[in-house]
């Protein structure tokens, strides 16, 4: 475990020679003043501040016109075509259930997303004038009835007075005053009960308050109406689809209530797990990266070794069924759907045939890394030893990632309250009643009015427009809705962005000011970590702007070439357009894994020069290329060996979480954890905020073994070991590297060697 590198290995892998050609600068040159992050600094990059000042303001006009105009309520409750919730405001808290006129006008597949473009309205019950059976205008005449039996069978629009037009006027698709057809509802809920196994209680379908045609009977009644019943299949499938969907979001937002307390504590358990690993690696680096390495390589080989098993097992049995519901997904999965299509998956051959494969695949992949890289992979776990001994000198920076992390859920939380007002934000459309000559101005009937001019015009002409008025119509999307979301979006990505680079600048002033520290017993400042976040927030916060832009841009056109993808996957018949999108899509993933690189070491160099940001983005860039041999092999192994450890607790507080909300641990336990409709809801919530918050914890380790590496380089250029040029590299660093300082001069340990 503790194998050491001999100087010439380290040597060969690392590196010793300094590009000195100046193609990518002059290395730097001997300061008998410099001693770390220089104090006399000036602001970087106030314009970009400014935008991110600015930006904000925006943001927050944004949120202040969907909390101004957005009812989150309208998701759950049925809403009518004016914006009522049937059995929730005044004018119609005795209607109880909503009734579309035209169930064919929602056979459009945009139904699952807008909802159905026919008029609603709120009725006590649903209408059924013909014993179950279909009724309409035409069936109606033809059978004899008269016009005033007639009109007291029609749904109509709030306020229409049926006595002033025929029933011809009152069905006139141009005006739709009134339903030429009512088709019986379902009596029965058409949501699937048998989904859920002990739903959350209070929690009432969706469906049940909506009138859902039933369409056993009208064959003959689509034939005498020219309707094609297909047509009229699809909209009920539609419209239930859309309504199912809103159903399965209360039922999640219920769990999510009912279990809120269970995710936030396996959240803190992760965040405890983190820091404790990270707590053990400052004292046992070298051991807890093997573990890590040597426990995902136990765990692959395990699944590999079960899968090719049960593969075997299969084979004598010969089942090649398919299964048939799986061509034909539902909105959401539910559990007892999920436990029944994971019994037919798992007994299939192919099934562990795929998993023996990927498993395989991966173990051999990490057995081929340890095999041809143990070099590298000893000399990455002594460069993470001294980070860990420089997390050990400052505490602090253990407990550092809490403060990103609370920022993080802040911004996001702030995104999902800004997002969920501006999806049910709406205006209200005005329309005049009926034609009007005002003074010259002609108001027409249907065109579009605001009330208030209206009214100041109309009053002039009171007696030849008395009966015309600006009436209200309904409630439509915010005519920016869709730029509203996108700069909901992307602040979302830009605040993430900053407050994740503020984290990593802070870490860095702090990791290079010990690094800096020629006594670090006597000389270390007492609030390093404190000092450093002072300096960023004053100084530095346009550079952390400039940065996170520059990233949030890149990952914005990632998601926008996303989302193109998917909506013209279908259209992508041509190989030619399919290569163009994915390598679009190849390319800004590459940029931004670049930027990412160039942003993290143009931070380091900002904390300890105090330069804006492109000049320390070009600075560390060519520092790194004046010892490319040295930066590849240090980058991407010390990452891969702090990425074994962030899966092994993401991994375990997973599977706790999972045993926990599918009540698998004990009764007494059992007991006190609810009964969910969807448990897997909150196991992915944990699981993914759970390698979010280890990310963080570790992003301590990442930050100090780049901030260590990049002031050792520029050490190694600006010192030679003699007396009056001293390494500031720690002790066993310079043992590694065959290097010392000359005449005894202070070690870096604050004791003579």
């Amino acid at each position: 475990m503790s194998a050491k590198v001999s100087a010439e290995e380290f040597q060969d892998y690392i590196g010793d020679e300094v590009d000195r050609s100046g193609k990518y600068g002059q290395p730097k040159e001997y300061d008998a003043k410099f001693n770390g992050p220089i104090e006399k600094r000036g602001c970087t990059d106030v314009i970009c501040l400014l935008m991110l000042v600015a930006f904000i303001i925006g943001w927050c006009v944004i949120a202040v016109i969907g909390f101004k105009q957005g009812d989150p309520s309208i998701l759950v409750h049925p809403v009518d075509s004016i914006g009522q919730k049937c059995g929730q405001d005044e004018a119609v808290k005795d209607k109880k259930y909503l009734f579309f006129f035209d169930i064919a006008k929602c056979a459009k597949a945009n139904v699952v997303i807008y909802g159905c473009r026919t008029p609603q309205v709120c009725v006590d019950k649903c209408p059924d004038p013909n014993d179950g059976q279909p009724w309409s205008v035409s069936l109606a005449k033809k059978r004899g009835d008269n016009e005033d039996t007639i009109k007291q069978v029609l749904v109509c629009k709030y306020g229409v007075d049926k006595s002033k037009f025929t029933v011809d006027q009152l069905i006139e698709p141009k005006r739709q005053l009134c339903a030429s057809y009512i088709l019986p509802a379902k009596t029965k809920n058409v949501t699937n009960w048998k989904w859920r196994r002990n739903p959350v209680k209070n929690v009432k379908s969706i469906i049940a308050s909506r009138c859902i045609p039933k369409l056993s009977k009208i064959d003959d009644f689509a034939r005498s109406e020219g309707m094609d019943k297909g047509t009229l299949q699809q909209g009920v499938d539609y419209i239930i689809q859309f309504f199912n969907a809103k159903e399965n979001m209360e039922y999640i937002f219920e769990d999510l209530r009912a279990s809120w307390v269970f995710i936030l504590g396996l959240l803190v358990v992760g965040a405890v797990a983190s820091l404790i690993w990270i707590c053990l690696m400052r004292c046992f680096a070298g051991i807890m990266v093997w573990l890590s390495l040597l426990g995902m390589i136990a765990v692959l080989s395990f699944s590999c070794y079960f899968s090719v098993t049960r593969y075997h097992e299969l084979k004598s049995v010969n089942d090649t069924g398919e299964f048939s519901r799986a061509a034909n997904p539902e909105f959401f999965v539910s559990e007892e759907e999920l436990k029944e299509q994971l019994d037919t998956y798992l007994k299939l051959q192919t099934t562990w045939l795929v998993f023996a494969i990927i498993t395989g695949t991966l173990l051999g992949i990490l057995l081929l890394v340890v095999l041809f890289l143990r070099s590298r992979l000893f000399i990455a776990v002594a460069l993470i030893k001294q980070g860990a001994r420089a997390v050990s000198d400052m505490s602090f920076t253990l407990v550092w990632p809490l403060f990103p992390w609370v920022m993080q859920v802040a911004v996001i939380g702030w995104f999902l309250l800004v997002g969920l007002y501006l999806a049910t934000a709406s205006e209200k459309v005005y329309n005049v009643s009926r034609n009007c000559t005002c003074n010259g101005e002609e108001f027409i009937e249907s065109q579009s009015c605001n009330p208030e001019s209206f009214n100041k015009t109309i009053q002039k002409c009171f007696e030849a427009c008395q009966d015309t008025t600006c009436a209200f119509q309904q409630y439509q999307k915010l005519q920016n809705g869709l730029w509203f979301h996108l700069y909901n979006f992307f602040g979302l990505l830009w605040l993430l962005c900053f407050v994740n680079d503020l984290g990593d600048m802070v870490l860095a002033g702090s990791f290079a000011g010990w690094y800096w520290t020629m006594n670090r017993s006597k000389n270390l400042s007492t609030f390093p970590v404190g000092s450093s976040f002072l300096r960023t927030i004053r100084y530095h916060l346009g550079t952390l702007a400039f940065g996170s832009l520059i990233i949030s841009i890149i990952k914005f056109i990632r998601y926008f070439l996303e989302y193109i993808d998917y909506k013209t996957r279908q259209y992508q018949e041509n190989p030619v357009a399919k290569g163009v999108i994915w390598c679009m899509k190849c390319c800004f993933w590459c940029l931004e894994k670049f930027m990412k690189f160039i942003n993290r070491n143009a931070y380091i160099m900002v904390a300890v020069y105090g330069k804006n940001f492109c000049t320390s983005a070009r600075d560390s860039f060519f520092l790194l290329m004046r010892n490319a041999l040295r930066a590849f092999v240090l980058d991407k192994v010390t990452d891969f060996l702090l990425f074994m450890g962030k899966l092994v607790i993401t991994g375990g507080v997973a599977i706790g979480s999972f045993f926990l909300f599918t009540h698998s641990i004990g009764d007494g336990v059992n007991d006190t954890i609810p009964q969910l409709n969807f448990y897997l809801i909150p196991v992915i919530i944990v699981t993914v905020g759970t390698y979010f918050i280890a990310s963080l914890f570790f992003s301590v380790y990442d930050m100090a073994v780049d901030t260590l590496f990049l002031c050792f380089l520029e050490d190694c250029e600006r010192n030679d070991g003699s007396a009056e040029k001293p390494y500031y590299m720690p002790k066993e660093l310079m043992q590694i590297l065959n290097k010392k300082n000359k005449n005894k001069p202070p070690s870096a340990d604050g004791k003579d060697k």
